[in-house]
């Protein structure tokens, strides 16, 4: 995802004027589309540490269950993303849609509620609030445009973990290599019924997909005419909200300087049924977290050992 951003900042910088009026969400006939994906700045980002360098950027990922016949747009995949510009690493925090905080306007209860109505603003909050950490950016999809987008791109190549049968999600999958399209990448990153952890481990294999993502567009946009293709379709269907191209340029260098196998993702620790609560190891890890986007340790029972590599 972030080396989208990198491809997209490429054509920016030729395309000014287009650039201009596209940020500033004004529909641009050639390139409109349907939107799959909205981005919005919420917080200054890359801000200099006392040495001089920058210090971590936090990105939210949210995957609204918006769509037909489901009224409400919640937010059940969220993802924190923290870069470290420094080490040239990132670690994408899963945090697990059952977990109960302070949700403005509806008291203690599930996290996911904050999402309501696609407010990714408020989900975002949140989700920093739980976490202790400015977000400067926040990324919603929900299913029809995390479909369209995976298909846009291709597809994804995913090393299945373990085995997924689930008719509840429709996902149907043996352990090893597989490519994904819109439809069954979605069915993955649903599956919840073929775990005993359930929503834990899917949290975390959504997570696993995000970076097989990476590695996906890394893999097949590196080349000039990849990255015009790519910001086609970045253009055609994403949504940009308090944005300029100074922030493009600056993720874009972020991102050619992160390799995807510099990205880990770690699932919070929690106890608790219905409504879970972060452990002390999960606060821990948030304190990690927090200094400088990077977590040194792992917390016990989560398989982030495997890759999401074939």
């Amino acid at each position: 995802m972030l080396r989208g951003v990198a491809a997209l900042v490429t054509i920016m910088l030729a395309l000014t004027g287009l650039a201009a009026s596209w940020l500033a969400g004004v529909h641009i006939p050639f390139v409109e589309g349907k939107t799959y994906i909205a981005v919005q700045k919420l917080h200054a980002a890359f801000t200099p540490r006392p040495d001089g360098s920058n210090g971590p950027l936090f990105i939210m990922f949210i995957g609204s269950d918006l769509r037909p016949g489901v009224g409400g747009a919640r937010g059940d995949a969220l993802h924190l993303m923290g870069i470290n510009p420094t080490l040239h690493q990132a670690t994408i925090l899963d945090i697990p849609r059952d977990t109960c905080a302070d949700v403005p306007g509806s008291g203690h209860t599930k996290i996911n509620a904050a999402n309501e109505g696609g407010n990714a603003a408020q989900q975002t909050q949140a989700v920093a609030s739980l976490v202790g950490v400015p977000v400067s950016y926040a990324v919603e999809v929900d299913f029809a445009g995390f479909m369209a987008l995976v298909d846009g791109v291709g597809g994804v190549d995913v090393n299945i973990p373990y085995p997924m049968h689930d008719s509840y999600s429709n996902a149907d999958f043996d352990p090893g290599p597989r490519h994904l399209n819109g439809v069954l990448a979605l069915a993955f990153a649903r599956d919840r019924h073929s775990f005993p952890t359930s929503d834990i481990q899917r949290t975390w294999d959504q997570g696993y997909l995000m970076i097989a993502a990476i590695q996906k567009l890394e893999k097949s946009y590196s080349t000039i005419a990849g990255r015009f293709q790519l910001a086609a379709l970045m253009m055609q269907h994403a949504q940009l909200s308090g944005m300029d191209l100074q922030d493009l340029v600056k993720l874009g260098q972020v991102a050619d300087d992160i390799a995807p196998n510099g990205i880990k993702t770690v699932t919070m620790p929690s106890t608790g049924g219905n409504c879970l609560t972060p452990t002390a190891s999960a606060r821990a890890l948030f304190a990690d977290f927090r200094d400088d986007g990077v977590l040194e340790s792992y917390p016990a029972g989560t398989p982030q050992d495997v890759s999401p590599s074939p």
